[in-house]
Order: C-alpha cells, then sequence, then structure tokens
C-alpha cells in the first residue's frame, strides 16, 4: 500500500476532545450573548423610536383637536353676540319707553307737589294765628294765678315765722329746766357711787385675805406631794438610767462604725466610676478627648432670664442642696451631651428607615413596571397591552366625522418592549 502526501490524522485524546469541546460551547455562548446585546440594542432603537412617534403623534393630535375646539367656539360665540345684540336693542326700547313714562310721571308729581306746598302754607298761616290768639289768653291767666298766689305765699309765711318765735322761747325754758334738773341727779349719783364704792373695796380686802391663806395651805400641801413624787421616780428609773447610759455609749460607738463603712463605700463607688470612666474613655473621639465639657447649652435669652431671678428665692436648704450636688456638675454635662447625641442618632434612624420605605415602594413600582405577573396583571397598568389593546379603560369615542369636518390623525399602537422581551428570549 502506497504512502499518500499528507500523512493521516492522528486520534484526539480524550483531553483534547474534552478542550476541543469547550472551545466550541464558549463559542456557542459568545455568539449567543452578542445575538442577546444586538437584540437588545435593536429593542432599545426601536422603544426610543416608538417614544417619539408617540410624543409627535400626540402633539399632532392636541394640534389638531384644540383647532376644531377653536372652530366649534367661535361658531358658538358668533351665535351668542347675535342673541345678546337682539337682547339689547329689546331691552334698550323697553328702557327708553320707561323712561318717558316716568318723565311724565314727574311732570304730573310736581305740579301735584306745588299745589300741597301752596295748600300746606296757608294751613300753617292760619295755625300761627290761632296758637298767637292762644298765648295771649294763656298769659293773662298765668298773670292772674301768680298775683293771687303771691299774696297767699306772703300771708302764710308770715304765720309761719311768728310760730317760730313763740317755739324757740317754749324751747328755751324747757332747756333751763332740764339743765337743772340734771345738776341735782348728778350730785345725788356721785354720793351714791362713792359710799358703794368703799362697800366694794372692804369686801375684795376681805376675801384676798382668806383666800390668800387657803392656797398658800394648798401650796404646801402640793410642793409635799411633788417632792414624795420625785424621790418615787428617781428610785424606779436609776436601773433605766444606767441602761440607757450605757445604750448611748454604744450607739456613739455604732455610730462611728456606721460612718466608717459609709466612707469606705463612698470610696469603693468613686473607684467604680473612675473604672468606667477610663472604659468610656476608650470610645471617646479626639473632639471629645480635647473639649470633655461643652460650655453652656443655654441661649443668651435664657441666660439673661436666670440672671435675672431674684437670689432671695432660694432659701438655706435648697442652698445647701445645690452644693452637695455642684461637684456633679462636669458628669452631668458629659451624661447630658451623650444622650443628646443618643436621641439625635435616634431621630437620624428614624427617618433613614423612613427614606428606606420609600425606596423599597419606588423599586417595587419600578420592578413592578417592567415586569410580568399575575399581581400585575391583576392591576390597571398602562405598559400592559395584549392583541393591540391595554387593560386600561378605554375613553369614550369620538363623534362620527361629518362631510365638512378634517380628517382625524392615524392613530398608533406602542408594544412595551418588556413584553416583546419577555416573549422572544
Amino acid at each position: 500500500m502506497s504512502k499518500k502526501g499528507k500523512k493521516a490524522k492522528m486520534p484526539l485524546s480524550d483531553e483534547e476532545q474534552l478542550l476541543l469541546f469547550q472551545q466550541k460551547l464558549l463559542a456557542e455562548e459568545e455568539m449567543a450573548k452578542k445575538k442577546e446585546r444586538l437584540l437588545n440594542q435593536f429593542l432599545k432603537d426601536k422603544l426610543a423610536k416608538e417614544e417619539h412617534n408617540s410624543a409627535l403623534n400626540l402633539n399632532k393630535i392636541n394640534t389638531q383637536w384644540r383647532t376644531v375646539l377653536r372652530e366649534v367656539k367661535t361658531r358658538e360665540l358668533h351665535k351668542d353676540i347675535e342673541i345678546l345684540s337682539q337682547t339689547f336693542e329689546r331691552v334698550v326700547d323697553c328702557k327708553d319707553s320707561v323712561i318717558k313714562s316716568l318723565a311724565r310721571d314727574l311732570s304730573e308729581a310736581e305740579e301735584q307737589y306745588a299745589h300741597a306746598l301752596r295748600s300746606h302754607l296757608h294751613n300753617i298761616d292760619r295755625l300761627l294765628a290761632l296758637q298767637r290768639c292762644r298765648l295771649s289768653l294763656l298769659e293773662e291767666s298765668y298773670n292772674v294765678e301768680l298775683e293771687a298766689l303771691t299774696k297767699e305765699f306772703e300771708t302764710e309765711r308770715k304765720t309761719i315765722i311768728d310760730q317760730h318765735e313763740k317755739e324757740i322761747h317754749y324751747l328755751q325754758d324747757v332747756f333751763m329746766a332740764m339743765e337743772q334738773n340734771c345738776i341735782d341727779s348728778e350730785y345725788e349719783s356721785k354720793l351714791e357711787f362713792q359710799s358703794t364704792w368703799d362697800d366694794l373695796k372692804n369686801k375684795n380686802l376681805e376675801e384676798k385675805h382668806f383666800l390668800r391663806l387657803q392656797l398658800e395651805h394648798t401650796v404646801e400641801d402640793l410642793w409635799r406631794r411633788f417632792q414624795d413624787a420625785l424621790k418615787n421616780y428617781t428610785d424606779a428609773t436609776e436601773d433605766r438610767k444606767i441602761a440607757f447610759e450605757t445604750l448611748m455609749v454604744k450607739d456613739e460607738k455604732s455610730s462611728k462604725e456606721i460612718e466608717a463603712q459609709m466612707k469606705k463605700i463612698q470610696r469603693l463607688q468613686g473607684e467604680k466610676v473612675l473604672k468606667l470612666a477610663e472604659i468610656c474613655r476608650k470610645f471617646e473621639t479626639e473632639e471629645e478627648k480635647v473639649l470633655p465639657f461643652y460650655s453652656s447649652v443655654l441661649t443668651p435669652e435664657e441666660q439673661e432670664e436666670i440672671e435675672k431671678i431674684d437670689p432671695e428665692e432660694f432659701n438655706e436648704e435648697l442652698g445647701k442642696v445645690i452644693m452637695d450636688y455642684i461637684g456633679m456638675e462636669n458628669f452631668w454635662k458629659r451624661y447630658n451631651k451623650v444622650k443628646l447625641e443618643q436621641l439625635s442618632l435616634q431621630h437620624r434612624r428614624a427617618q433613614l428607615l423612613e427614606i428606606n420605605e420609600k425606596l423599597r415602594e419606588m423599586l417595587k413600582q419600578y420592578l413592578d413596571g417592567i415586569s410580568v405577573s399575575d399581581e400585575v396583571l391583576s392591576q390597571l397598568s398602562p405598559s400592559f397591552i395584549v392583541s393591540h389593546r391595554s387593560n386600561l379603560p378605554q375613553p369614550p369615542s369620538m363623534p362620527t366625522a361629518q362631510p365638512g369636518d378634517k380628517k382625524p390623525p392615524a392613530t398608533y399602537n406602542i408594544i412595551e418592549a418588556a413584553h416583546v422581551i419577555s416573549h422572544i428570549l
């Protein structure tokens, strides 16, 4: 058997076959990715073109619709103007006839007013003459009555003056008689009072002497009883007194021990606070290490109000309490600072949680808009179109075109790109 010009191919090993198969798979996968990228780019271009066409068509529809509405509104306004002009002319004619009739009535009323005014003035003149006669008669009767009353007043005045003088003389006599009677009765009352006063004085002296003797005996008896009771009490409480003194010594010793123990407890609590401070200092920032205490959190207005407070309003007890806690001022400053930062961080955390919730809701809406699922299909969505129809409620149909009307612009259906990709890939 003769040798050929080309050497026969050697059979491939398993590793070479596996490598060749992997290269082929990689080439196919690269080709599929390339096709997918081309398809995505084609769909994006198509989607952009459709969006542009949709916006352009919408502008054309709005322009044509505004033109139609302007023409219809112009015709309606022309009709309204004609009706209003006719109505205005009719109203003007009516107003003219009313004005003429009112002018006629006004002239007649002026004539009637002039006649009534002349009659009224004549009646007033007659009333004035009658009133003047009546006034003259009343004046004459007034003068007659005035003279009669004057005479009667003078007579009565003279009678009253005479009677008054008589009563004054009578009262003067009565006053003198009463004054003499009062002087006599006063002298007799003084004599009687002096005798009664002497009797009462002697009687009181006798009663005072008797009571003094009686009280002396009573005081002596009470003093004797008091001495006996004091002696009995001293004898009975001697043992208790000794026990009380023993207890006082023991109480003083216990008090000293309690005071020493309290000092020891306080020293231990100060050491515990220092240890906690050393542990907390590891977590302090550089700013807190340099400036551990803030000056004040009060505003200038609040500081002025505190300075205006009268120092006399603080009593001694409140002053002692303040002095006891004045050493803890720096501690409370740092504690309040940490508490304020904690509250600020909690408030910031609540704000961030709220923002996160809003972003989650927006992301869910976006994912619902670009995905197709049973939940999305059950809701109204403008992006879902099947068989060139959307699931949104359709607007009312346009009125049929008349022979004279313009032809409405053509409408285009838009298919969502996400829907196309889900069916192609």
